[in-house]
C-alpha cells in the first residue's frame, strides 16, 4: 500500500506490506468466492455473478474497449465499485495515457478485491484514483478537475454496484446533472457571450464608481429572518400580508418578483437583478422603488444602472473582463452561480450572514398549471401581443408544454409539473441546504411549490415582528469602497495594451501557418498563447468546443495530416483575433 499511505493508515493496515490474504473482519465483502473454469476467481453476492463464470479475464477485455469507445474523445473512465477489479485491470493496461478512476462507497468489496487478485498493474499506473467512501459531491467534483465530464466513460455494471444502490444512483444523477448544466452553459454561452462582452464593456465604469456588496458582508443579526420574493404562482398567497411580512424581515424580491410586491404597495428592503439579458431588464422598465437597493452585475443590461432606487451595490462579475478589473481595483463580494436569480438571492442571503430564509413563490413548476404570478411582465407580454388566432390561453399552454415538461411532488405529496432546468435548480437548493446544514434553514411560505429536500413549510405568521439594526434599517449610508480614479484606469491601459500584444502573437502564428509552417516556432507561439493572462478574457467570445469542432468541418479537406493541422491552426488564430478585435471594439 506504498502507492496510497494515508488510505492504507485510515484502515490500519502497514503502509509497508501487501494486503493480506486474510482479511481481518471488518475489511471482508459478504461475497462468496469461486473458481471460474479458468481457474481465475470470481465471486457471487444475493446469488448473481459479479464476473464471467467461464474467464473473467477476457470479459474484463471486452469490456475495456467497449469503454474507450463509448464516447468520443475519450480521456479515462469512472468505475462504480468494480468487482474483484478484472476491468480497470484490462483498461489499465490498454490505455497507459487515460486516467482511471475508481469509486467504492463500501471500503470492505475494495480490500476484498486486493486480497484475492493482483492490482499491481493499476498501482502502477500513473494516473489512477481511489475515491473510498467519499461523497457523491466530492467524487463529481474529482471527476471534473481530472477528466472532466464531457471525456470521461463511465463503468456501471448493476451486479457489482448494487450492495451500494442509492449511493450509485445518486451519483449517477448528479453526473447527469452537472452534464446537461454544461451543456446549457455551453449553449448559453455560444448564443449570449457577444452580448455579455457588449454590456460589460459599456458598464465598466461602474466597478469604479459603485460600491460592492461587502458593505453588507455579515451585517445581518442571526435572528432577523430573510423573505425571499420570486414570481412563481403562489406568490400571490403571501401578496396581501406583504406589508406584514416585511415588519418582521429583510425582504428581498429577484426582478420578476418587483412588479407584483410594489403592485401590493411594498418596496423591497433589496432587489436582485444579475441576467444580463435585456428582457431581465423589462422586468424592472417603467418601474421606481426609491427606498430599495438593486444588486446587480457588471454584465447586466445598461439600462438597469439608470433604475430609480436608493443605491446600486454590484457583485463580483461572473464574466472575465469584469472579473479582471476586480482583481486590478478591488473585489465587490462574490456570490456563487447557481443557474437562476432566486439562487443568487439565496446566496445573498447566505453572504450577509441569514440563518433563517424564507421563499415565497419559489414554486420551481406549474401549480395549477400556472408559469407565473398573474400581472407579471410575461403574463402582461403575452396580452399585449396576443390576437384571437394566438390567443393568451393558447401562448400560456405552448410555453407550459414546450418546456420538457416532468412530474414532481409538492410539500403535499400531491404532484406538480415541472420541467428539467427546474429541476437543476431543485437540487442546487437541495445541496446549499446540506452544505450548511445546521447553519442555515430555507423554508417555503407554500406548501404547493414543488418539494425540495431539506427545506421546511412555513407560515409567514410564525416570523416575530423584529427591530432593524441601523445598518439594515437604514440602507444606503454605509461606507463607500468604490474604487479610484488611477488605478482603474491603469487597470483598463494594461488590459488594453495586453490584448493588443496577444493580437500580435495570433496573428505572427496565423501569417507562419500560412507560409512556412515551422513548427518550432508554432509550438512557441501556442505556449506564449496559452501562458497569456488574457487568455481567458478572450476566451468568453472565442468559439465553444462544439462550434470550433462544426468550423473544423468546413475547412477544405487535406490528405496531408500535417497541411491538415497548419490549416486548423490557422482558423484558431483567426478567431482568437476576431475575438480580441471585438474586445478593443467595445473597450473604446
Amino acid at each position: 500500500m506504498t502507492r496510497f499511505p494515508a488510505l492504507a493508515k485510515m484502515f490500519s493496515l502497514e503502509c509497508e506490506a501487501d494486503i493480506p490474504a486474510e482479511l481481518p473482519e471488518h475489511l471482508k465483502a459478504p461475497i462468496e468466492i469461486l473458481a471460474s473454469k479458468t481457474d481465475f476467481p470470481t465471486a457471487k453476492e444475493n446469488g448473481k455473478f459479479l464476473h464471467s463464470a467461464y474467464n473473467p479475464i477476457r470479459e474484463a477485455e471486452s469490456s475495456a474497449d467497449a469503454l474507450k469507445k463509448s464516447i468520443p474523445d475519450c480521456d479515462g473512465v469512472v468505475f462504480f465499485s468494480c468487482g474483484l477489479g478484472y476491468a480497470p485491470l484490462s483498461y489499465a493496461k490498454k490505455f497507459l495515457n487515460d486516467t482511471i478512476i475508481i469509486v467504492e462507497n463500501d471500503p470492505r468489496y475494495f480490500f476484498t478485491a486486493l486480497s484475492l487478485v493482483d492490482w499491481t498493474a493499476l498501482f502502477s499506473h500513473e494516473k489512477f484514483i481511489i475515491a473510498l467512501g467519499t461523497g457523491i459531491d466530492s467524487v463529481v467534483s474529482l471527476i471534473e478537475q481530472t477528466i472532466g465530464l464531457k471525456h470521461t466513460a463511465i463503468s456501471e455494471n448493476p451486479t457489482q454496484s448494487e450492495h451500494s444502490g442509492e449511493y450509485f444512483k445518486a451519483l449517477k444523477e448528479l453526473i447527469e446533472r452537472n452534464k446537461r448544466k454544461i451543456e446549457i452553459n455551453a449553449s448559453t454561452l455560444e448564443k449570449f457571450s457577444k452580448l455579455w462582452l457588449k454590456n460589460t464593456c459599456k458598464n465598466l465604469h461602474y466597478l469604479r464608481d459603485l460600491d460592492g456588496i461587502t458593505v453588507f458582508k455579515d451585517s445581518c443579526p442571526p435572528d432577523l429572518p430573510v423573505v425571499i420574493l420570486a414570481a412563481g404562482p403562489t406568490l400571490e398567497e403571501i401578496l396581501p400580508h406583504l406589508k406584514e411580512i416585511k415588519k418582521r424581515c429583510l425582504l428581498i424580491a429577484v426582478d420578476t418578483a418587483l412588479r407584483a410586491a410594489l403592485s401590493a404597495g411594498v418596496e423591497p428592503h433589496f432587489i436582485v437583478l444579475t441576467d444580463p439579458q435585456y428582457w431581465a431588464y423589462r422586468h424592472i422598465a417603467g418601474l421606481s422603488s426609491p427606498s430599495s437597493i438593486l444588486i446587480t452585475e457588471s454584465a447586466a443590461y445598461p439600462a438597469v444602472f439608470r433604475f430609480n432606487c436608493k443605491k446600486i451595490l454590484m457583485c463580483a462579475s461572473l464574466f472575465p473582463l469584469g472579473q479582471y478589473i476586480e482583481k486590478k481595483i478591488g473585489g465587490k463580494g462574490t456570490l456563487v452561480a447557481g443557474g437562476s436569480v432566486s439562487t443568487t438571492a439565496w446566496e445573498f442571503s447566505r453572504y450577509i450572514g441569514a440563518k433563517k430564509i424564507y421563499f415565497a413563490g419559489l414554486d420551481l413548476g406549474y401549480p395549477d398549471f400556472q408559469t407565473h404570478i398573474r400581472g407579471s411582465t410575461f403574463e402582461e407580454a403575452i396580452h399585449r401581443i396576443s390576437d384571437r388566432f394566438s390567443t393568451a390561453e393558447k401562448m400560456g399552454v405552448a410555453s407550459l408544454f414546450g418546456s420538457n415538461i416532468q412530474l414532481a411532488e409538492d410539500y403535499n405529496g400531491n404532484r406538480i409539473l415541472t420541467d428539467s432546468k427546474m429541476k437543476m435548480f431543485a437540487w442546487w437548493f437541495e445541496s446549499k441546504q446540506e452544505e450548511f446544514k445546521g447553519k442555515i434553514q430555507t423554508y417555503s411560505l407554500s406548501s404547493r411549490s414543488m418539494k425540495i429536500p431539506g427545506f421546511k413549510v412555513a407560515s409567514y405568521l410564525s416570523l416575530p415582528e423584529v427591530s432593524f439594526p441601523d445598518s439594515l434599517s437604514s440602507p444606503g449610508n454605509e461606507k463607500s469602497q468604490s474604487g479610484d480614479n488611477g488605478s482603474y484606469d491603469r487597470a483598463v491601459a494594461e488590459l488594453k495594451s495586453g490584448l493588443f500584444s496577444l493580437y500580435e502573437t495570433a496573428k505572427k502564428g496565423f501569417e507562419i501557418a500560412s507560409h512556412s509552417g515551422l513548427l518550432s516556432e508554432l509550438s512557441k507561439i501556442d505556449s506564449d498563447i496559452l501562458h497569456s493572462q488574457y487568455k481567458e478574457i478572450v476566451s468568453l467570445v472565442f468559439p465553444t468546443e462544439k462550434r470550433l469542432a462544426s468550423l473544423f468541418e468546413t475547412l477544405p479537406q487535406e490528405k496531408d495530416e500535417f497541411r491538415s493541422t497548419l490549416q486548423k491552426s490557422r482558423l484558431i488564430y483567426s478567431e482568437l483575433m476576431k475575438g480580441i478585435e471585438m474586445y478593443l471594439k467595445y473597450l473604446k
